[in-house]
């Protein structure tokens, strides 16, 4: 889900003015869930711009802070390697306990995976930068899990909200996920920031009407 239908215009809008939208030329993006999409978002940009970095993360920590204490969440995890950056700064904000969730095992037992000392009877939110249909969240969840944590909660800046329901990453619907925007505030952002040209905006208008079958068309999956 939105955290905030008023902020969210805002978040695109950073995005695009930093240039962390690319748009495909000729070949298309093919994500690592499959999708193929005419669209990248690049958003580790933030990192190497205070003030957009800054305005950025007080955004989100000032809009995620009501789910962390509704859910008695007491530690952040970023995911290797996209995700630490943010969940820093949002442990910061927030001042919990910040790890982060390594994408392969580092040695042997429940941790191997996991740096950092969760609290007792942790509670954790998982943090990263972009979704697309939530199938790596619900992975990288499954594999916090079975360190003894409970996660519920995954926050990302951006879901596309484009493959997979709005606010669901897993089949029993055991997670709530949590954005900054999704691709209709991008798509508008990208459109009034005028530096689409003619084709750009025709292909990007013809991916938004049916962005599974656009996928397919362009050798992605459709699933």
């Amino acid at each position: 889900m939105i955290l905030s239908a008023d902020d969210a215009p805002r978040v695109a809008q950073i995005l695009v003015g930093l240039d962390a939208v690319r748009i495909a030329s000729g070949q298309p993006f093919f994500y690592t869930s499959g999708w193929a999409s005419p669209v990248y978002v690049d958003a580790q940009v933030l990192m190497s711009d205070v003030a957009m970095r800054t305005e950025m993360m007080d955004i989100a920590a000032r809009v995620i802070k009501p789910v962390v204490e509704a859910q008695g969440i007491n530690a952040i995890v970023g995911t290797e390697s996209s995700g630490i950056a943010f969940a820093a700064w949002l442990a910061e904000r927030l001042s919990l306990p910040m790890l982060y969730l390594r994408k392969r095992p580092v040695g042997w037992g429940m941790t191997a995976q996991l740096e950092g000392t969760m609290p007792q009877d942790a509670r954790m939110l998982l943090v990263d930068d972009v979704t697309t249909d939530g199938r790596s969240k619900a992975g990288a969840v499954a594999a916090l899990r079975q360190a003894g944590p409970v996660v519920s909660d995954v926050f990302v800046l951006l879901d596309y909200a484009l493959y997979a329901p709005e606010g669901r990453t897993s089949d029993d619907g055991s997670l709530n996920l949590h954005a900054l925007a999704r691709w209709q505030h991008l798509h508008e952002a990208l459109i009034k920031s005028g530096r689409l040209d003619a084709a750009q905006a025709r292909m990007l208008s013809t991916f938004a009407q049916d962005p599974v079958g656009w996928s397919i068309h362009h050798g992605g999956t459709g699933a």
